[in-house]
């Protein structure tokens, strides 16, 4: 519910800024031939669940569930124009996250991984960026990509013993839009992404809480604002 809301709100604020003629902002903004900027922002992450064959018979637990979990993800933008309405741009940045599994048995939930599964990934992500026609200050877009994704605290946990391991790495397709808003020395974008991750990162490790799951794939939502 959260999430329509965001996008009613932008989409919203998208009619507003075309209702009125106003001066422009810094015309020129989009006549360069690259730039950079910054992104913060809040993502949801999950996993999508795929039970194996052993998980029909067994009878150690009866559900296996993956919840959303709260992130914070900051990076850099480095943004190439390639024509008036498309751009190139990579925008490495930093996910921190967690990542677990809930094994329900009797209403009881036992945590995989247990211990700490915080999660720190390096995320490259390239994307076609695709704008529309600028009304006054404002000019909405689509985004268009894929992105590889390595887990960097995977290296300092190779030395634990857990039920569920990861793979270090991933990749993904992602599409989002959001609304340029500009502004007399810099530019201003809220923006909403959804990552469909590809790979299967589970490792079997050749346990009950293993051997139940055929496939983990993630999934991922992310709110952000940047700043160019």
């Amino acid at each position: 519910m959260k999430n329509k809301l965001i996008i009613i709100c932008l989409l919203l604020f998208t009619h507003s800024i075309a209702q009125k003629e106003t001066p422009l902002n810094n015309p020129i903004y989009d006549n360069q031939s690259y730039h950079f900027g910054f992104t913060i922002g809040l993502s949801q992450n999950k996993f999508q669940i795929e039970y194996s064959d052993f998980f029909l018979h067994q009878e150690s637990f009866e559900q296996v569930l993956s919840k959303y979990t709260s992130g914070f993800n900051v990076g850099i933008i480095m943004d190439f124009r390639i024509s008036n309405r498309a751009n190139i741009r990579l925008t490495p940045s930093f996910n921190f996250t967690d990542q677990k599994i809930y094994y329900l048995n009797n209403n009881i939930e036992s945590l995989q991984p247990n211990g700490n599964t915080g999660v720190s990934n390096f995320e490259i992500p390239i994307y076609l960026k695709y704008r529309s026609d600028r009304i006054n200050n404002g000019r909405s877009y689509l985004l268009l990509g894929s992105s590889f994704i390595i887990d960097m605290s995977s290296i300092e946990k190779l030395s634990q013993t857990t039920n569920i391991k990861f793979s270090k790495f991933n990749y993904s397709i992602d599409i989002g839009f959001g609304v340029d808003i500009y502004f007399a020395y810099f530019k201003f974008s809220p923006e909403i992404k959804y990552c469909y991750g590809l790979k299967n990162i589970l490792i079997n490790q050749d346990n009950i809480y293993s051997e139940a799951l055929q496939r983990l794939s993630t999934r991922a939502i992310l709110i952000s604002l940047t700043f160019e």
